[in-house]
């Protein structure tokens, strides 16, 4: 087996709370008791996490979906959120979607959250694969989506990931300088010219400010994260590109890989791995990745299955499939349409269904397999039936991971050392 120990991640969307029948009725994003109710649930979702050992829970980054599917536009706000409601499970995101974000304002966010969570801050980084939402909002930096449909995907494509780079890293600088300049291919920070003769900045932030002409010079963000800089693990979710997977090496990124494809899955490994020691780090095959799946524990077969179709089933066929997602689920040589149904999902290995014993029996394929220490759960909570996923969590950590000799781990964060502390709730 890979391990003795695991992290697990949930994550959580989230949902409209209401059935797939009250979706199809429309604009299921936009009744207020849905919202509220699906807020209920991914709260007793998260809290019951937290409770079990989780290392983290995230939430993903959608715009208008008023269909109710993601409700997901504002992860760092949902994790305010949920840092509010717990104590030591981490928060995080999967992912903010980086291409159509301010990445000034969304350093300043993710700092906030780290402070509000008192370190508990994970960062998580997307490049967005959903149109309606890149191009919209991301418009004034002439964002696109990586959405393999589109007719002029060579341009955009690269386009996104040249914002993607470069937003990255004005985050990352962000965080660990105190003050800096920056001049890239779409950001000039400071913008030349701005006058700031202020002598308060003169005094208590010297050298943001050139003294002769009173020139803007250099910008700095407040506050910084709560924890070191070096120390914030970063994930970027939902990924196969080859190219996305060297550069995760390289920045020493967690991937999150999406495919339960054995054999793909194989191949992001072995790429991820050579990336990281031409780049110098020392890794075991495995190392420093992380798997996405679905995994549904139940009395029987039928029960958990039930679950799944009321839940990720749904959601999966009736949402995801138009994007293109099911391409995970295809395997090497296999040609034609790969069926959009829940029972594909199960059988390909994205959701892991069934009782104690066969959920145990796939986990400990999928560990021996891929040799990971990090899984991440999509828990739908929303349209799933509560009861039937807080049974779920319970069944796999007290009854499948014992059964596989495995306990779960949770990172401990490491804080500034100029921090006193003593946080905001002492």
């Amino acid at each position: 087996m890979g391990a003795d120990k695991i992290r697990l991640g949930a994550f959580l969307l989230p949902s409209a709370g209401a059935t797939p029948a009250q979706y199809e009725e429309g604009f299921a994003g936009q009744n207020p008791t849905y919202y509220q109710d699906g807020l209920r649930d991914t709260s007793r979702v998260l809290l019951q996490a937290e409770d079990l050992g989780f290392d983290f829970a995230a939430f993903s980054e959608h715009h208008f979906h008023v269909e109710g599917l993601e409700l997901s536009n504002n992860p760092v706000m949902l994790g305010s959120w949920a840092a509010m409601q717990t104590r030591r499970i981490r928060i995080g995101q999967m992912g903010n979607v980086l291409p159509a974000r301010n990445p000034l304002l969304l350093a300043e966010d993710l700092a906030m959250l780290d402070h509000f969570s008192e370190g508990r801050m994970v960062a998580g980084f997307a490049r967005g694969y959903q149109s309606r939402h890149v191009a919209t909002v991301g418009q004034q930096q002439n964002a696109y989506s990586t959405q393999p449909t589109d007719p002029e995907f060579a341009e955009h494509d690269r386009l996104n990931r040249e914002l993607f780079n470069e937003h990255y890293e004005i985050i990352r600088r962000s965080w660990a300088e105190p003050m800096y300049k920056h001049t890239g291919d779409h950001w000039e920070i400071p913008p030349k010219g701005i006058l700031w003769n202020h002598p308060a900045t003169y005094d208590m932030a010297p050298g943001m400010a050139a003294t002769d002409t009173g020139e803007l010079m250099q910008i700095g963000i407040a506050p910084q994260t709560l924890q070191k800089p070096e120390t914030i693990e970063s994930f970027i979710p939902f990924t196969t590109s080859p190219a996305t997977i060297e550069w995760a090496a390289r920045e020493k990124v967690t991937p999150v890989i999406f495919t339960p494809v054995v054999e793909n899955a194989k191949a992001c490994i072995d790429l991820y791995t050579k990336a990281a020691q031409d780049a110098g780090r020392d890794l075991a095959w495995g190392e420093g990745v992380g798997h996405f799946r679905e995994i549904v524990v139940a009395d029987t077969e039928e029960e958990a299955n039930a679950i799944m179709e009321r839940g990720l089933g749904f959601i999966w066929t009736r949402w995801h499939d138009w994007f293109g997602l099911n391409e995970a689920l295809r395997r090497p040589g296999e040609e034609g349409v790969i069926p959009n149904h829940p029972a594909t999902i199960r059988q390909r290995g994205y959701s892991i269904c069934g009782t104690v014993d066969t959920v145990a029996k796939k986990m400990e394929k999928l560990l021996e397999d891929l040799q990971t220490k990090i899984v991440v759960l999509w828990i739908a909570a929303g349209p799933a039936p509560i009861d039937g996923l807080l049974k779920s969590n319970e069944l796999l950590i007290e009854k499948v991971l014992p059964k596989l000799g495995l306990k779960l781990e949770q990172v401990e964060p490491q804080l500034r050392d100029e921090f006193g502390g003593r946080g905001w709730r002492d």
